[in-house]
């Protein structure tokens, strides 16, 4: 039933290009064409499908849906809301039945996780409302981190939810893994094909869609099941100046997840970096005055002001108009610091002072998928129908907004 649909949507798309290229009624047929997949959908279901591939050395075995299906290899989705890339070379097997495609329960996803990450081997598994929480280190500290965890997720929902922005819970448990030692933490990282620079001690897989982080608060020394002892721990912690700057790494990852699980941002879409980068920037932020470490309301990014202000010392030449362009200026070492700053500053400029244009642009984003078409004219395209074409105007007013802070 699923290779039917796909071959009917393929066609579909064919006659839609031939018409756009025609010049033909183009909107109608759009809005016939809408009609039909919802009738369609309505009538037949996706069929489930399995695979058998190569993965990792191993050979693994997979029930999911595809979501990419070309002549170099496919992507498909599992049931526990991991990716995989699978070239036609490590497929074994492929086949499907008429299942529909359903996420594995909660339990189901325990059981799972502890065939991956055996209690034999030391790893243990906290259930949370939205998360599961895989860890090595203390359950003082995996208690600690899961409340963020969740107050982050409900956080973003809310926050963004008031605003106008419309936000789901995620359709998969999300799953972070705490490592207690930075050796196993980039050993981790290593097994997933990554290679982190020493400074990095947490981070967001798109594929995997999960959290990795390595704790560096000693929880482990707290006796487990000595909630006193943990509680003076975590309070202890906060106290550390160091403390901040993990929790803002921590946050910044979780913001991640959160957002690609939320519907905020589609996994692999073409979303601009700058944006990504700065909704996690913007909620990273930790609170001095909060038992966790962290609350909902958005501080001032006192780290990324200061950057900031050195970049705008540089007097730059339409670095907001390069930065939405260009996702590689956020990925060279030698202009990454002065584009994060940027993408916080510019987040936070839109966020506080053109609220309702920001909202219609984030709905605009993230409606689109991994097969949108983007380019640099496209990407200040959108823009400009969110906040008009006056770059001076606009200009002139974000600086002045981001030298009052």
């Amino acid at each position: 039933m699923y290779s039917r649909l796909r071959t009917i949507y393929v066609a579909m798309r064919i006659v839609t290009i031939f018409l756009k290229c025609a010049k033909m009624n183009f909107n109608f047929f759009k809005y016939f064409f809408n009609i039909f997949l919802i009738f369609f959908c309505c009538e037949f279901s996706f069929g489930l499908e399995y695979f058998e591939f190569k993965h990792g050395g191993e050979v693994r075995r997979e029930s999911g849906e595809t979501l990419l299906d070309a002549s170099d290899g496919l992507v498909f989705k599992s049931r526990d809301g991991q990716y995989f890339v699978i070239s036609p070379k490590d497929l074994i097997s492929r086949n499907e039945d008429d299942k529909p495609f359903k996420a594995y329960s909660m339990q189901e996803h325990i059981r799972r996780l502890e065939l991956e990450f055996p209690r034999e081997s030391g790893y243990r598994i906290m259930e949370k409302p939205h998360f599961l929480i895989v860890y090595t280190t203390s359950r003082g500290f995996a208690q600690w981190y899961s409340r963020l965890l969740e107050r982050v997720c409900n956080g973003i929902k809310i926050y963004w939810g008031n605003r106008g922005l419309k936000l789901a819970d995620p359709k998969f448990p999300l799953v972070a893994i705490i490592y207690s030692n930075r050796d196993d933490f980039f050993k981790h990282a290593e097994s997933e094909g990554l290679k982190l620079s020493r400074n990095i001690l947490a981070y967001y897989n798109k594929l995997t869609n999960r959290v990795v982080l390595c704790d560096l608060t000693g929880f482990e020394s707290v006796r487990e099941g000595d909630t006193k002892a943990e509680s003076r721990a975590v309070s202890q912690y906060l106290r550390q100046p160091e403390s901040f700057v993990n929790i803002a790494t921590v946050v910044h990852e979780a913001t991640h997840q959160a957002s690609m699980n939320n519907g905020m941002q589609q996994r692999f879409a073409p979303y601009p970096l700058w944006l990504s980068e700065g909704i996690a920037l913007f909620h990273e932020t930790p609170d001095k005055k909060d038992g966790l470490g962290w609350s909902l309301t958005p501080k001032v990014n006192e780290i990324r002001l200061r950057d900031l202000r050195k970049y705008f010392q540089k007097k730059p030449i339409d670095p907001i108009q390069n930065m939405i362009k260009n996702d590689n200026l956020l990925r060279d070492p030698n202009t990454v610091v002065d584009n994060y700053a940027m993408a916080w500053g510019l987040t936070f400029f839109l966020a506080k002072s053109r609220g309702t244009q920001f909202i219609k642009y984030l709905n605009i984003l993230s409606a689109k998928d991994p097969q949108t078409e983007d380019s640099p004219e496209i990407r200040i395209k959108e823009f400009e129908e969110c906040f008009g074409n006056d770059w001076q105007k606009f200009y002139k007013d974000c600086d002045a907004f981001l030298k009052k802070l």
